[in-house]
């Protein structure tokens, strides 16, 4: 086994994943949550047409006093008027309504002697002074066609929908899924509801993982456990290879140098994989590459080295394809008694950071600190202990 830096490898799984699918898609509530792949751009102004923002009566004043006027049309949303008021003239308009050439301004139902309500009267006569453009909404005051209201990289939101259906825009371009085959390997496995016997476990990390990659925006199309004979993973490698619906198989176990890893006995052999040992804890058994067209990741098997293998060697390979920006680290001040760590070796700590900024360390054992953590400290290959007050990397999860 070759020896890598968790930087190397990163960067590694990122070129084996490489670009996403892209596609044309409607603009609908099914694209919410996609990243965009092109810039949305308005097709048509915001308003379309200049509008009222209340519902009251459309008016051109003949003079700058003259409060009562003839009404000369009744403007319902959704309807285009075939008239122009003149000077003097009103029209009953609602909210939204396109108005009539020849409005000066809009007067609120409120600011008028007419009822709210029933057909139009023959005249109105508003309260107060009426000044130019008050609650008149203009033609593309909000966007102008061919304005880029989305920009490459952003998420699809509610909110986007909204102004790009109202801009006239009916598809958007979009990062698609990665179709995901999730593969976990060992004789000693067992399915749920079933007795693991003398020497079996638990089989845990095929759900986990595919837990992972769904919540990493992946479209999970298998779940797998396999055997540790070699010929039974190969013909579900090869089953999953000629399978146009899966983009990415991830295998947990079977990576280390025993006797019995079936994953490097599949596939080291092949020219395009490669298995590492990387300087990191948990996690150090690594592997990637390609069987047959199939891209390959191959994380350890023990639950707590495959779920940090997940986050901080194959999430940010999946986030760039599908648009995501990524989860930043940020940094906390660490709290509580000295905690010892390896030097020698990148390792990350199953933690909590707290609403104070301060992150804490389970006093656990490996999967009872995993449940509880919200985060993991990257604590740096020279560094052999944790001393109250220190300021840690922490990633979140």
């Amino acid at each position: 086994m070759g020896h890598v830096s968790v930087a190397e490898h990163r960067a590694a799984v990122a070129r084996l994943l490489g670009v996403g699918r892209v596609a044309q898609v409607a603009l609908d509530r099914h694209a919410a949550g996609r990243r965009l792949a092109a810039d949305l751009v308005a097709a048509d102004d915001l308003p379309r047409f200049d509008n009222s923002a209340m519902d009251g009566y459309a008016v051109c004043p003949g003079s700058p006093d003259q409060r009562s006027h003839p009404v000369v049309g009744d403007v319902p949303a959704g309807s285009a008027p075939d008239f122009v008021l003149a000077p003097g003239e009103a029209a009953r308009v609602m909210t939204g309504a396109r108005l009539p050439e020849g409005t000066v301004a809009v007067v609120p139902v409120e600011r008028t002697d007419a009822s709210p309500t029933g057909p139009a009267p023959s005249r109105v006569t508003v309260v107060g002074e009426v000044a130019a453009g008050q609650h008149v909404r203009l033609r593309g005051e909000d966007v102008t066609a061919g304005t880029v209201i989305g920009t490459a990289g952003s998420a699809v939101t509610p909110a986007l929908i909204a102004l790009g259906r109202s801009a006239g825009c009916t598809t958007v371009e979009v990062h698609l899924p990665t179709r995901v085959a999730v593969v976990a390997t060992g004789a000693e496995l067992a399915p749920p509801e079933t007795d693991p016997g003398a020497g079996g476990i638990h089989e845990s990390n095929s759900d986990m993982v595919a837990a992972l990659a769904a919540a990493a925006g992946c479209d999970v199309r298998r779940v797998e456990v396999c055997s540790d004979e070699p010929d039974d993973l190969r013909r579900l490698l090869d089953e999953l290879d000629a399978d146009p619906e899966v983009d990415l198989v991830v295998t947990t176990g079977g990576v280390s140098v025993g006797a019995y890893e079936v994953v490097r006995q599949v596939c080291s052999p092949l020219p395009t994989f490669d298995f590492v040992h990387l300087a990191m804890q948990p996690g150090g058994p690594q592997g990637l590459g390609r069987y047959g067209s199939t891209p390959v990741v191959c994380l350890p098997g023990t639950p707590v080295g495959a779920f940090v293998a997940f986050h901080v060697l194959v999430r940010p390979g999946l986030d760039r394809r599908h648009g995501e920006p990524g989860a930043r680290p940020g940094h906390a001040a660490y709290a509580g008694r000295t905690r010892r760590t390896r030097a020698g070796r990148v390792q990350f700590v199953t933690s909590v950071l707290h609403d104070d900024g301060t992150v804490t360390s389970p006093d656990a054992r490996h999967l009872t600190a995993l449940a509880a953590a919200n985060c993991l400290v990257e604590v740096p290959e020279g560094i052999d202990q944790l001393i109250d007050g220190d300021v840690v990397v922490v990633h979140p999860v």
